[in-house]
């Protein structure tokens, strides 16, 4: 009897979870705990009761919605499904790996980073066919709602349902950046805030073609070939970590009781004794702190990290974590040349772009305000804009709102009097070029030091090791009598 009312309660909440998600993904938990309490006195039929909960999450996966219905539940369960598939590999990497669990674990991170990266990839992809074939379609000065329609006529791949979607939003009459936004949520924010910002000055295939500009640019890059791939530092420092964790936890304290035994009344070398000092550390005094942080970074940091990833920023209302990070990048010290550097491109591009349709400075830097940049950036524009308005010299202005010395050069009307836009489209060149260039020097610079000093890591505590068996070796060979 209670395998049958098992069976009609999952059947009940798939059916439920098909037509009403949100009400199955909160109350088919509840049924199957009250379930498992009911049963108890049958452990077979209690093993099934989390079953009716795996069930209800296939239905709302498998649920069809209306592109602008609520899709909250789906997106839960989606998570759910993926984090609890996450943990059956990580359990089943320490399980098929024995002692050696953490080279498991290791795999399923590898695992995971692959298909974060093949994820952003797909999503860019997407991204760059949907501006193109709006770019394309502009060109060719074609109605752009009809052009999308047409694109998309005769196929049901995810490309064209976008493309279907921009087209409802169109047909509706909402702009192209709002139409955009919600028939293509996940298209990058550096590129909508563009596009909005573009369609204040009536630029939008301008902006357009500087997206499509970057986006091939990227491309171009990704399909370079490297004699060393971007994961590469990231695994090799997992792997060191792992196996110099697991050594200083179960084979250097043993070997430190077997040194101290026979080197007693004699000094061990440096190098061995910051290494025992270390494992003290690290296996009885404070180890559960590293394991703590260990933790936390793979259960807290990590998913949120891949969050961010896949969230498209939002320039208008910046997240909570958007102003966090990007308040941590701004003032470090490489990171923040990267942040400025990139954020100056955007923002001069823009500032050409309206000058040149008669736009007003102050105008500009308002529409400049509504780009993807840093927020910390952002403050200095604001305070830019309040001084031109106020009616400050427009070259002091920025001199002391430091956004540099080239941008100030470039409205300087004593020095560069009518040059205003060829300066900003050469500041916007050097901008550009200067950004990719110190991209490609640090990553050349930076992985093979990583590796240098990995390769030191491993020589210090192999040197560690085996230095004092031969210091040991050369004493006791002093104390042989003949």
């Amino acid at each position: 009897m209670i395998f049958l009312i098992l069976t009609a309660t999952m059947v009940f909440f798939a059916f439920l979870g098909y037509k009403r998600p949100g009400l199955a993904l909160i109350t088919s938990p509840i049924a199957a705990a009250l379930l498992a309490v009911v049963s108890i006195d049958y452990p077979e039929a209690a093993l099934m009761t989390p079953f009716i909960f795996i069930a209800t999450l296939i239905a709302i996966l498998m649920a069809k919605y209306e592109p602008d219905s609520e899709r909250l539940p789906r997106r839960i369960a989606k998570w759910i499904f993926i984090s609890f598939g996450l943990l059956v590999l990580v359990v089943f990497g320490f399980i098929l790996f024995g002692h050696w669990g953490s080279l498991g674990f290791l795999i399923v991170v590898f695992f995971t980073i692959f298909i974060i990266s093949y994820g952003l990839t797909s999503r860019y992809a997407t991204a760059a066919y949907v501006i193109s074939t709006i770019g394309s379609s502009m060109r060719q000065n074609l109605p752009l709602a009809m052009a999308l329609e047409s694109a998309a006529s005769g196929r049901s791949d995810s490309r064209a349902i976008i493309l279907r979607r921009i087209h409802k939003w169109l047909v509706q009459g909402y702009s192209l950046s709002e139409s955009i936004k919600r028939g293509f949520p996940k298209c990058p924010g550096r590129a909508v805030a563009m596009i909005a910002a573009a369609e204040r000055i009536d630029q939008i295939p301008f902006a357009i073609g500087s997206i499509e500009a970057d986006m091939v640019a990227k491309a171009d890059q990704n399909a370079k070939v490297r004699p060393i791939h971007p994961f590469y530092p990231v695994i090799l420092i997992l792997f060191i970590f792992f196996i110099t964790l697991s050594l200083t936890t179960f084979v250097i304290p043993q070997f430190s009781e077997v040194l101290t035994e026979m080197s007693e009344g004699i000094s061990l070398p440096a190098a061995t004794r910051i290494l025992m000092r270390v494992t003290q550390f690290i296996a009885y005094d404070f180890g559960w702190l590293l394991w703590v942080i260990f933790l936390v970074t793979v259960l807290v940091i990590w998913p949120i990290s891949i969050r961010i990833r896949f969230r498209p920023r939002r320039p208008d209302k910046p997240y909570l974590l958007s102003r966090i990070f990007d308040f941590i990048k701004w003032h470090l010290p490489i990171l923040h040349w990267f942040e400025n550097n990139y954020s100056m491109v955007q923002v001069v591009e823009l500032l050409r772009l309206s000058l040149n349709t008669g736009s007003t400075v102050n105008g500009a830097i308002s529409n400049a305000l509504g780009l993807d940049v840093n927020n910390c950036f952002k403050k200095r524009l604001r305070k830019w804009l309040a001084r031109v308005e106020r009616g400050d010299n427009i070259s002091d202005s920025a001199r002391e709102s430091r956004l540099g010395s080239s941008l100030a050069w470039a409205f300087d009307d004593k020095v560069n009097e009518g040059n205003t836009l060829a300066i900003l489209e050469t500041l916007e060149s050097f901008y550009r070029t200067n950004y990719s260039y110190r991209v490609n020097l640090a990553r050349f610079i930076m992985e093979p030091c990583i590796t240098i000093t990995m390769g030191a890591t491993v020589g210090f505590v192999v040197y560690a090791i085996y230095s004092p068996m031969v210091f040991i070796i050369e004493h006791l060979s002093g104390m042989v009598m003949p």
